[in-house]
């Protein structure tokens, strides 16, 4: 018997704009009446669900990026790109694809409007022009800059009451929960 894995609102790619973030937090806030707890307050089978756990983690930080990023003006689509070239660009964009985690429809179209916009620049690799390599413009950088402050100040907020030992702890165990889900 296979059992199937529900799709979870809060990975889905249409939180990027915020609308559909917000929609789903309203029917949450909506679903609380005088009656008793929300549905989705209460303990559920998922508590001791793990994927589950990671999708509510990762949708809760969505719509707090969402929130954040809308008062700066940008999607989270940009943020993923500025963020991946803010660590390294010159790279390719089928490693932009892999690194921001995103398809190539979305990404080729906010490519195409962030090179009009002035944050970025494509240019054919001079090795090998077949492939074009994505670099951040000075305005890209600038953003980004200004961006990071916000996302740095989410992590922390994410982080708050954990030792530095618990910390280290947490990403280690991220990084292998990642690692077993790659071999």
């Amino acid at each position: 018997m296979k059992i199937g894995v529900p799709r979870f609102a809060d990975t889905d790619d249409r939180l990027s704009d915020g609308k559909q973030g917000e929609k789903i937090m309203a029917r949450k806030k909506d679903a609380q009446t005088a009656d008793g707890p929300s549905k989705f307050s209460d303990q559920s089978l998922f508590e001791n669900f793990l994927p589950h756990l990671i999708a509510r983690l990762a949708y809760q930080l969505n719509v707090d990026l969402i929130e954040k990023l809308r008062h700066k003006g940008i999607n989270v689509t940009r943020w993923r790109i500025l963020a991946v070239l803010a660590m390294g660009d010159g790279i390719t964009i089928n490693e932009l694809i892999d690194r921001a985690m995103m398809q190539q429809s979305a990404l080729s179209r906010a490519l195409m409007n962030m090179e009009e916009e002035g944050y970025i620049r494509r240019t054919p690799r001079r090795a090998d022009a077949r492939y074009v390599e994505v670099f951040l413009a000075d305005k890209g950088r600038t953003l980004f800059n200004s961006l990071n402050i916000v996302v740095g100040r989410r992590q922390n907020r994410l982080l708050k009451g954990f030792s530095p030992q618990e910390i280290e702890a947490a990403f280690a165990l991220v990084r292998r929960l990642s690692r077993n889900m790659t071999s």
